[in-house]
């Protein structure tokens, strides 16, 4: 917990630095595809220390996560290429038959299983990064991130 509290607090010391905007941008870039602290801590420092750049504060930081998500999306992808016979074989309960439901559900529910992740706080990456693993539209997958993403930081 300590390291949480250490990376909670490092984030926002960001805001107190000329560079709080690039560092909004790469912690949403990177919470949309690895990293575990969400870019809204620091969104939400800047735009009170300086109300008047809030909405760039936002564009920032939804650019920045579509971007990130779309690493994300790539990731799943060689992930899974990599790796997903290593599933099959090794992980409990984790069959061809549990993993062909999902990818249907993902295919029938694209669009809402990324925009519900987008803007709550479901983890965003992990839906990034299942998205890439099973195969999603790619224009879907970025038109339900762009409008999830911008909604949730344009309300901060």
């Amino acid at each position: 917990m300590r390291l949480v509290r250490r990376l909670y607090d490092w984030v926002l010391r960001w805001a107190e630095t000329p560079y709080g905007a690039p560092a909004l941008f790469m912690l949403a870039f990177a919470e949309s595809s690895f990293f575990p602290i969400p870019p809204d801590v620091l969104l939400l420092a800047l735009c009170v220390s300086v109300p008047a750049k809030s909405f760039r504060f936002a564009l920032t930081a939804s650019v920045g996560s579509v971007l990130g998500g779309v690493v994300g999306y790539g990731i799943g992808i060689g992930l899974w290429e990599a790796v997903g016979g290593y599933f099959f074989l090794y992980v409990p309960g984790f069959t061809e038959q549990a993993f062909v439901h999902v990818q249907d559900l993902f295919e029938v529910y694209d669009f809402w299983a990324v925009f519900t992740a987008g803007f709550t706080p479901i983890p965003y990456k992990v839906i990034t990064i299942g998205s890439g693993v099973f195969g999603i539209n790619f224009a879907v997958f970025v038109a339900a991130s762009a409008i999830s993403r911008s909604l949730r930081f344009f309300l901060v």
